[in-house]
């Protein structure tokens, strides 16, 4: 808890026009292609690249997705951009089923380290089936990411916001 309270102080931090958070309302389903709708029409308006903004969404989709189907309301949503960075959080009030040793939630992590939620979380997608992607994708399209767990959860990632940087 501490962690995320630093996490949210830091966030009230940067300028406005750096970062944007939100709620949902409720945990159904539908709620993930509204804040799909959402993260994308906020990066679009920040300019980042096409590119960023594909990969982005689809990583905000995906966190959204998990919190809505294993955590428990409220979903809060945190974007925000800082030093050719963009950095994704999702928090929900569920507890982590699996241990809560993972990389500590910092806004200023190192960009080197990257933990293999895929792997880590013991997952094993059943790559026939609709489930069971979603970190693997995360993982696949960040330059680094993580959770923290206890009473509530976070899952966060980092992309880079430059087209040179994007591969």
């Amino acid at each position: 808890m501490e962690i995320l309270a630093a996490q949210a102080t830091a966030l009230s931090l940067l300028p406005t026009a750096d970062r944007h958070v939100w709620s949902l309302p409720d945990t159904d389903l539908a709620q993930a292609a509204h804040t799909r709708r959402k993260a994308a029409g906020v990066l679009e308006r920040w300019r980042l690249p096409r590119a960023t903004v594909d990969d982005a969404v689809l990583v905000v989709c995906e966190l959204v997705t998990n919190a809505i189907r294993h955590g428990r309301s409220p979903v809060h949503i945190a974007l925000h951009r800082r030093q050719g960075a963009l950095t994704i959080s999702v928090s929900d009030q569920g507890h982590v089923p699996f241990p809560t040793k993972g990389p500590e939630l910092d806004l200023d992590l190192d960009l080197d380290m990257d933990v293999d939620l895929g792997v880590e979380l013991g997952a094993d997608p059943d790559h026939l089936g609709e489930c069971g992607r979603g970190l693997s994708i995360v993982a696949a399209l960040s330059q680094a990411h993580g959770y923290e767990g206890g009473d509530s959860t976070t899952f966060w990632a980092r992309l880079h916001t430059h087209p040179t940087d994007h591969a």
